[in-house]
């Protein structure tokens, strides 16, 4: 390959969802990638498959002058369509197919098995990365690159990674290489536009189900407040938004961080309202009343927590370093402010997945009773690969992948796992998709047009009377009407399926 001829980088972004008309987030695994590339004399391109499904023509076109094609990917959905772009490159060109992303980085041996991919990046890619395209257009071996996985004969090999650097060690994200009012996600309540950010990375604690405390090796890294500040002003003025969801792992792990943030953001006067995750031991032990109104001053609406279980014993297994308790007592410091808890949960792990799943259950009722306002997600427990509990999820009967299109089909959507009761799925879709979205006023006057509203007011309203009083008394035998709700929900989305769907 003669690589002074080729000056393209393409960077490619498979969909997250399989279904229709889903549309990504924010592309920032590619944004951050491009950063690293600047002043090597070649163009990149950046593809997200969600807003550019047909780049066959690119590739076509480009053929003869792609040098390299880098997917991100992370475990599921997405590496579906990282195959099938990672044959297309192949089909059409010799050009070097690397991998990088949540999903190499766990497992770097078995995504370089596939034919379609000859470099994995593990951990940060943005070092790797550059140097890779170095090596390439210098015909020079890659041989000592840190955290770049490649293929010798019929064996891999994979450097070790280096340590997570901090934002400021990259040029800034350029938010031009992208619309970003393509992007802008439209909500309601005191958010109307939106956009996904992060002002840090990485985590200091290391759950055993969670696997960030294992890519950014237990570091936590913020970005320096005024580089915040000056990208949300750019964000707000140039996307026309008035809200941000931080997208963090933990951003507010640090009180101090988190009190000139607030007071920076008072200062800005940018008038935007912000959510974001904390964590509960931390949030509660560390925090007072004067920091929550700080925070509500600032813009704050809404900070979750990953409450994870109702069950001691199990979060204690999780390792989590945090008390059941300190989830109602995180929801008692938010109450008497105008920002909304949200906890999200999981259920059924392989330790004793019926008291896990009673025991959250109870949780959320309890806190439901504690703050109205109180909004909350349960999800099955889902194993991955790279955490301290996916050897006992094997133990347990789970059996892992075995290539790449298998892993493609491991999602939260459509895991089962073998230790799950089969009473604990009825009873999370009834609670969770009928009783508790029919407990805020808000969702239950929502509708698919006005006089779809205007029909269903009545009926919704005394649902919501109904799905109060069994709250109250915590009496949910002869679920009658979640019965017949989901059964008619359930029957419409098929129908409306068929419709949508075009006859063969």
């Amino acid at each position: 390959m003669n690589s002074k001829r080729r000056d393209l980088v393409i960077l490619f972004l498979p969909k997250s969802l399989a279904r229709s008309g889903f549309l990504s987030e924010l592309p920032y695994s590619l944004l951050y990638l491009e950063r690293a590339l600047r002043n090597l004399s070649i163009e990149v391109v950046l593809i997200d498959e969600s807003r550019q499904p047909n780049y066959l023509p690119l590739l076509a076109e480009n053929g003869k002058r792609i040098l390299l094609a880098g997917v991100s990917a992370m475990t599921g959905y997405q590496i579906s369509g990282g195959l099938a772009f990672s044959r297309s490159v192949r089909a059409i060109c010799q050009a070097p197919v690397v991998w990088g992303g949540c999903h190499p980085t766990l497992l770097p041996e078995e995504t370089l098995r596939e034919d379609c991919i000859d470099y994995v990046v593990v951990g940060q890619g943005e070092r790797p990365l550059r140097r890779l395209i170095e090596c390439l257009r210098s015909g020079s071996e890659p041989s000592d690159i840190p955290g770049l996985g490649r293929k010798r004969g019929d064996s891999v090999e994979v450097n070790p990674s280096g340590m997570p650097e901090s934002y400021e060690a990259f040029p800034p994200v350029n938010f031009d290489a992208v619309d970003l009012k393509a992007y802008v996600m439209e909500e309601s309540g005191n958010i109307k536009r939106c956009l996904p950010y992060f002002a840090s990375h990485g985590c200091p604690f290391h759950c055993s189900f969670c696997s960030v405390g294992m890519i950014y090796k237990r570091r936590w890294c913020p970005k320096q407040i005024p580089r915040i500040i000056q990208e949300l002003r750019y964000l707000k003025q140039h996307a026309d938004i008035d809200g941000v969801q931080f997208y963090d792992e933990n951003l507010l792990v640090n009180v101090d961080f988190s009190r000139e943030f607030a007071r920076a953001m008072i200062d800005a006067k940018l008038g935007l309202k912000w959510r974001c995750g904390a964590h509960a031991h931390v949030f509660t032990q560390k925090f007072n009343d004067e920091d929550v109104k700080l925070l509500e001053q600032s813009g704050c609406s809404r900070i979750y927590i990953g409450a994870e279980t109702g069950d001691q014993e199990t979060l204690d297994l999780l390792a989590k370093e945090s008390k059941v308790e300190d989830t109602y007592r995180f929801i008692d410091m938010l109450k008497p402010h105008g920002i909304i808890p949200r906890l999200s949960t999981m259920v059924c792990l392989p330790f004793r997945p019926d008291c896990d799943f009673d025991a959250t259950m109870d949780m959320i009722k309890r806190a439901k009773l504690m703050e109205p306002r109180l909004e909350a997600t349960m999800s099955f427990y889902t194993p991955y690969p790279g955490t301290d509990l996916y050897a006992l999820a094997i133990e347990k009967g789970f059996v892992p992948p075995r290539n790449l299109t298998e892993w493609s089909k491991h999602t939260f959507f459509e895991f089962n796992a073998p230790w799950t009761p089969k009473r604990c799925r009825r009873q999370h879709s009834r609670f969770m998709d009928f009783y508790f979205p029919m407990l805020d006023r808000p969702n239950y006057l929502q509708g698919r047009g006005r006089a779809l509203r205007i029909l269903a007011r009545p009926i919704n309203r005394s649902l919501n009377r109904l799905a109060w009083l069994r709250l109250r008394n915590n009496c949910f035998v002869f679920p009658i009407e979640a019965s017949i709700f989901l059964g008619l929900r359930n029957r419409y989305s098929q129908l409306r399926s068929r419709w949508i769907t075009p006859a063969s």
